[in-house]
């Protein structure tokens, strides 16, 4: 990690809760990564099951860390994005790894384009113990979340003037770049992998509230036939999704 917080290129943010079990693999991860212009900073919600003390472990390598009580996800976030000095920020949170020790060096090319204001990977997804590529959306697409958070990394002055919105639990990254699209920022696709995550946790509740928000930042943020398209496919979608629950819970 960089010696001088005051100069880093990159700015790595994990926000963790009671991961006791995830926090150190995610901490090794960004350690190791070959290029050093970085800084790294830990928001903890305040847990309580020994997620602190493997925090406190790697202290001196942390630009910046915390463990207190907030309102969630992206409270922790934009927390994070409040103490970030770095030129460019990207979430990484609890479990979540980066996908090889080069990572950032293979990204800093990429960041020599001042016209950018946003740059955005692929990833590996993890179910059990297979990994599998999931390619981001090219070209940009205005109707759904084109790539996931944990392989973008954006501007820090751009993510400090637009804080995630905190009325969303489970969708304010969704609105943030659906908000940056609309308003013409700059995205470009970087053909590099960037992390892998752990979908094997994600209930199909969760999956269906995250829909339900979905349809709250479409029905703020778009206008006429397209919000009108959209809004019927996510209601579909959600209407299937319950129907594939029920059909699981009554199995014989």
């Amino acid at each position: 990690m960089n010696s001088n917080p005051q100069r880093a290129l990159f700015t790595i943010v994990t926000v963790s809760y009671n991961c006791c079990s995830l926090i150190e693999k995610t901490i090794k991860s960004v350690l190791q990564q070959d290029y050093h212009d970085t800084e790294y900073i830990i928001i903890d919600g305040g847990s309580t099951d020994g997620t602190v003390e493997i925090i406190k472990k790697y202290a001196q390598h942390l630009a910046f860390w915390c463990s207190e009580p907030d309102g969630g996800i992206y409270q922790g976030m934009n927390k994070g994005i409040s103490h970030a000095k770095g030129e460019w920020i990207l979430f990484l949170n609890a479990g979540d790894v980066f996908a090889e020790t080069n990572v950032l060096t293979k990204v800093l090319p990429f960041t020599k384009n001042k016209e950018q204001d946003i740059l955005y990977g692929d990833i590996f997804t993890l179910r059990g113990n297979e990994r599998v590529i999931k390619k981001a959306l090219e070209p940009c697409n205005k109707q759904r979340m084109f790539f996931c958070h944990q392989a973008v990394f954006v501007r820090t002055e751009l993510m400090k003037q637009y804080p995630y919105d905190t009325r969303f639990k489970m969708s304010a990254d969704f609105y943030f770049f659906k908000f940056c699209y609309l308003t013409k920022k700059k995205f470009q696709h970087i053909p590099i992998v960037i992390s892998v995550y752990d979908r094997t946790g994600i209930s199909n509740t969760h999956r269906i509230a995250g829909l339900k928000e979905n349809i709250q930042v479409i029905r703020e943020l778009d206008k006429g036939w397209d919000k009108i398209k959209f809004l019927i496919k996510l209601h579909f979608v959600i209407y299937w999704n319950s129907i594939r629950t029920w059909i699981k819970k009554n199995r014989i």
